[in-house]
């Protein structure tokens, strides 16, 4: 199967996918919002300015009937702002999430395998932290820290003695945010780095609860934990004093702002180049100029979540794909696999699993694969069903280079049945329909009775609707055999590759399976990695693997004859010895 390499870049504008028209109206909304800020403060400076000095109560109302109308339009443009964040975050999120979900199941099976199921789960966490940080006051902040500058010209229109006095304190906010961005990134690298090995730990904890039970182990573990989540928590309250010491920091310097402004602005006054008024509104319109910076100290941490979430998910989203897209579609043959110089390694420092192999498989049949455990057999049928990509070399299927096909392609031709069966927690009905929507259930039922899984099923008090769960609790391992057969036959491809498919199952079972793979061998090629001794009288030819090469290959009887030899020499030499 071919991998997608284009590489992308994710940036802010998936998020806000096909937003810009709201875009525009939250924009809008904002700067009506911050428009309507400055009526408070000339509203403080007109009372105490014209009303108090003048005594003028006829301009008291006018001032306060503009204030309702400002108070009025200032509430249902803040909800309005709400409701646009609510609806840019929904938005967001489902288009994020179906990202992540088609990119996750059409990654490569290498790729899936080289990660715990825990760590493609946070990418969803990833995808909640970008959420947030895009709706509600993250964002808010960032629309509204621009507006500064228009209560910056503001104040140096109706308090200019003290303008200088607000530029040195925009400054020295701007440093403070800036170092608290690098101090509390440090930390908060530190802290996802706790949590995930905490979470690791107890992922593998759960994943081998049996072991734990059976063995009397919590006590064991318990100390390991408790380390883990000590430092978890450690980290955790080394990021928050950081943010506490910023948040605090910044609270006092905006009581010395207070001061500093009051202070000048008094002398201000004394020289009769301000009004009290003047001073009072100079201060409202600094505590909103200041604010803004404040929050932007108190919120880094948001901010430093999401640049990191926005990092993992970019890594996440350039990873190679499967290949999703055919222009042809080549149509189906008898079902011959073919070989050339095949190579295969888990790890470049090892040894290969599979080392140079050559040779063809079918068309027809049914071929066995044998060899001790890690000889390359699992590997092998995996490289030919397509679920991992050759090192070197190729797998043809019927002379076309398999990687030029899509997995759903692959799906029709090819049926994996691996040696570790894995079943939805779902019913058997829904367990076996997963193997072929397309088929009705007249389809699936005869399946089944060929397979020998219907007169299991039927047997059940629920029959085909009994629930499966996690760990196939209440089945024998028989019966799930059979279920996890039934279904890689189902969508009837033309080619069939079984590791250990007579696991968990009895002799009269084994010999049911066996029945019903030689009558399909008629009309299919059939793979089995096994060592069964029924399925070695029976099969058509026989490869035994030694360390990914090839060590004997051939006709089921010839190859059969050679063992034979071989093991008789094996004994004399013994017995000489």
């Amino acid at each position: 199967m071919s991998i997608n390499k284009k590489k992308e870049k994710l940036g802010i504008g998936i998020f806000l996918h096909d937003l810009a028209p709201w875009l525009t109206e939250l924009l809008s909304v904002s700067f009506f919002i911050n428009l309507l800020a400055l009526a408070t403060p000339l509203f403080v400076l007109q009372v105490y300015d014209r009303v108090v000095f003048k005594a003028s109560l006829t301009t008291l109302q006018g001032l306060l009937i503009g204030m309702a109308i400002v108070v009025l339009f200032d509430f249902v443009l803040k909800i309005t702002r709400v409701r646009f964040f609510q609806s840019i975050a929904a938005r967001n999120d489902m288009v994020l999430a179906d990202k992540i979900y088609q990119r996750l199941f059409n990654l490569p099976l290498r790729e899936m395998e080289s990660k715990e199921q825990w760590q493609w789960q946070t990418l969803f966490q990833d995808a909640q932290l970008v959420r947030n940080a895009l709706s509600g006051a993250p964002a808010s902040l960032l629309i509204d820290l621009p507006f500064s500058v228009l209560f910056l010209l503001v104040i140096m229109i109706i308090a200019a003695p003290l303008w200088w006095i607000f530029i040195v304190a925009m400054a020295l906010f701007v440093l403070l945010a800036l170092i608290a961005q690098m101090v509390i990134r440090h930390r908060a690298s530190r802290e996802h780095q706790q949590t995930s090995e905490k979470e690791r730990f107890l992922a593998d904890l759960l994943k081998h609860r049996e072991s734990v039970n059976l063995l009397a182990l919590q006590d064991y573990w318990q100390e390991k934990w408790q380390n883990k989540q000590e430092n978890a928590i450690e980290a955790s309250m080394y990021r928050g004093r950081a943010v506490d010491f910023f948040r605090t920091l910044s609270q006092s310097l905006m009581i010395v702002f207070t001061v500093t402004v009051t202070s000048f602005g008094a002398l201000a006054i004394l020289e009769q180049e301000m009004t009290i008024g003047t001073l009072i509104a100079a201060n409202m319109l600094g505590s909103r100029l200041i604010q803004p910076f404040i929050q932007l100290v108190e919120q880094w941490r948001i901010f430093i979540q999401f640049k990191q979430a926005l990092k993992r998910l970019n890594t996440f989203i350039n990873l190679p794909q499967n290949k999703v897209d055919s222009i042809t579609d080549i149509p189906l043959g008898a079902g011959k696999i073919s070989l050339s110089q095949l190579r295969f390694n888990y790890n470049e420092k090892e040894n290969p699993a599979i080392d140079g192999l050559d040779g063809n498989i079918g068309p027809g049949g049914l071929h066995l694969l044998m060899g001790k455990n890690g000889s390359g057999k699992t590997s092998l049928l995996k490289l030919i069903a397509g679920l991992y990509p050759p090192a070197a070399g190729e797998v043809q299927l019927d002379d076309a280079d398999l990687r030029q096909f899509t997995a759903k392609q692959l799906q029709q031709r090819i049926a994996y049945l691996p040696q570790r069966i894995e079943m939805f927690q779902s019913s058997i009905f829904e367990n076996l329909q997963v193997g072929c929507i397309d088929c009705s259930e007249e389809q699936i039922m005869a399946m089944a009775d060929k397979t020998g899984l219907h007169e299991q099923v039927i047997s059940l008090p629920n029959g085909y609707d009994t629930m499966i769960s996690d760990d196939n609790r209440g089945l024998s391992g028989g019966l799930i055999q059979r279920i996890a057969l039934t279904r890689t036959l189902l969508g009837n491809p033309q080619i069939i590759l079984l590791d250990e498919p007579n696991n968990n199952l009895d002799r009269q079972g084994e010999l049911s399976l066996l029945n019903f793979l030689k009558s399909l061998a008629t009309t299919h090629t059939i793979v089995v990695a096994s060592h069964s001794q029924n399925l070695l009288a029976n099969a058509d030819s026989i490869v035994l693997l030694e360390s990914g090469k090839v060590a004997i290959a051939g006709p089921a009887q010839a190859v059969l004859k050679h063992l034979g030899e071989l093991e008789k020499q094996h004994l004399a030499k013994g017995k000489e010895s």
